[in-house]
């Protein structure tokens, strides 16, 4: 896949934010074992938590997997950016984008007009640039973690060919949540600031148990690398 073309493209397409490294471990920024590596960059800007880059491959299966993920600050609550790649070699390339809604949309539908509605337009788009390497535009994600995504995520199978446009895909959502991210307010109202914490710390927890390509890491690189690299990305 060029994982780190996908990584690249969205670490570039947000040079807007001023990203600042953020400190973690120096073991978890490269990990090699002899099954495979994982690369893991972490940042800081005004308004947000994390940005996360990581980059892993398997090598026995060929499996390769690419996040670039923004999460909030505690006192903003616009959602998290999620873009993911996986690849299994032979049986299926599966891009994952969406704005995570950090916010009952229901209870605030006014959080819904500005963080959910643009979600549409960004998956039709992204569908459309995908084009006729889309195989099935509807894939179901085989974890709990759907449970937090929008219903305007994007989900998809796509074929080889449709790979080199992930990136093309990435920028418009980076694009997309920058215009976000400097319109967004620090949170005024207590009631709502708690019961944004509650969700970003359930999602947080929700995302890191059910990740369904936990296991096949610990194979490879220990249990104990494989949980601090989930705590630094989820």
């Amino acid at each position: 896949m060029a994982h780190n073309d996908f990584v690249e493209a969205a670490k570039k397409s947000m040079e807007a934010l001023s990203l600042r490294a953020a400190e973690i471990d120096p073991q978890l920024r490269h990990i090699e074992a002899a099954g495979g590596t994982i690369d893991l960059e972490i940042y800081t800007a005004d308004k947000i938590g994390k940005a996360v880059f990581c980059a892993i491959n398997l090598h026995d299966t060929g499996v390769e997997e690419a996040t670039a993920m923004i999460w909030p600050d505690e006192n903003h609550n616009f959602p998290i950016l999620w873009c993911n790649m996986t690849v299994v070699p032979e049986v299926m390339n599966v891009p994952i984008f969406d704005f995570v809604p950090m916010m009952d949309y229901v209870v605030w539908p006014g959080y819904a007009e500005t963080y959910v509605a643009c979600i549409k337009d960004l998956r039709d788009d992204a569908l459309e640039t995908l084009g006729d390497t889309v195989i099935d535009k509807a894939t179901n994600l085989p974890s709990l973690s759907v449970y937090t995504l929008s219903p305007y995520k994007v989900v998809a199978t796509i074929s080889d060919a449709g790979v080199a446009k992930v990136p093309l895909v990435a920028k418009a959502y980076v694009e997309k949540y920058i215009e976000l991210w400097r319109q967004a307010a620090p949170l005024a109202d207590a009631d709502e600031r708690d019961f944004y914490l509650r969700k970003k710390a359930a999602t947080s927890k929700l995302m890191k148990a059910n990740d369904p390509g936990y296991p096949f890491m610990v194979d490879v690189f220990g249990e104990e690398k494989t949980h601090l690299v989930f705590d630094a990305v989820f």
